[in-house]
């Protein structure tokens, strides 16, 4: 059976702004929105993928960090996007590209229709803390908001 759309948050709730995805689930899932199922995952990239499985469509949120971007920047990816700009930009494990294109060679017909990826420019990922950096606490409603109106499409 197909579920609808799973949103996974991914991150390390103690390490100050790699908790992003995980804040982001934890608001979202307070609002037990219809046909979403949403995860907490501190994994990688094969167990991301194997969460995957079944759902129309899957978003995900993380943390990024990139040279050129301001803490808070909220970035939008698609799935062809992901082996271009997120390729070793995360530290759970194997990246996404590889986890998503395993997982459409292996079991095509369960993986997600569309995939996805929002992420926003961390300050600091590496502090253990459960509060994000100022600015990026500031902009996480704008995140929450992205995501929600995503997942409403």
């Amino acid at each position: 059976m197909i579920k609808k759309i799973l949103l996974l948050g991914i991150g390390n709730p103690i390490l100050t702004d790699d908790a992003i995805g995980i804040l982001v689930a934890r608001e979202i899932a307070k609002l037990n929105l219809p046909d979403v199922n949403v995860q907490e995952v501190a994994a990688s990239g094969i167990e991301v993928m194997e969460l995957m499985l079944d759902y129309e469509k899957v978003v995900i949120v993380d943390a990024i960090m990139l040279p050129d971007k301001n803490p808070g920047e909220i970035i939008q990816l698609e799935e062809k996007d992901f082996s271009h700009t997120v390729s070793g930009a995360s530290p759970h494990g194997i990246n996404l590209s590889t986890a998503i294109a395993l997982g459409r060679q292996t079991a095509p017909e369960r993986m997600p229709k569309e995939i996805v990826f929002f992420a926003m420019q961390a300050e600091d990922a590496s502090t253990f803390g459960e509060i994000p950096t100022e600015e990026v606490g500031k902009k996480l409603p704008d995140l929450i908001n992205t995501v929600i109106d995503e997942i409403n499409k």
